[in-house]
């Protein structure tokens, strides 16, 4: 399963492209991918927050490599080839065995919503980063670094 999050930095005026209209705040965003049972697998480099999870996600070429058919993916990665719901059409509404389909992809991508809240548990991914601008993308990747030593201490 896989899904996007944004770790949050200051607004910097003149760096427009951190800037999420989905969030309303600027930050870079991650891909967070995790086995069926919530074991977190990976994590991609961070892309600047205005890009949509569809983008960052074949940004990190990590489908090229591995069957997108057999991910799963929120409404934000339809068109990539994974399991995802079903968007309601323009100006219609969505069959019942749909909905009923959505209900059931959705029960399962929980497991990736709990994992990136566990992992934003820490507090310099959760809240604002305040050190200069140049040095988030390395932070990041420090951070999720030593996230994936203390899974393998464990």
């Amino acid at each position: 399963m896989v899904d996007g999050t944004l770790f949050p930095c200051w607004s910097w005026r003149t760096d427009r492209c951190l800037y999420s209209g989905k969030h309303k705040t600027t930050g870079m965003s991650v891909q967070v991918a995790c086995t069926l049972d919530g074991a977190l697998a990976w994590i991609s480099d961070p892309v600047t927050g205005n890009h949509h999870d569809s983008y960052a996600i074949n940004d990190t070429e990590v489908l090229v490599s591995l069957n997108p058919g057999d991910w799963i993916g929120d409404k934000g990665y339809v068109g990539n080839g994974m399991i995802t719901p079903y968007k309601k059409p323009k100006g219609g509404e969505l069959a019942e065995w749909q909905k009923e389909y959505n209900r059931q992809v959705n029960k399962i991508r929980w497991v990736v919503e709990q994992v990136i809240a566990n992992l934003k548990t820490g507090r310099i991914l959760h809240t604002d980063y305040r050190r200069p601008l140049s040095t988030f993308t390395e932070t990041i990747s420090c951070v999720i670094g030593l996230h994936f030593y203390r899974i393998a201490c464990e």
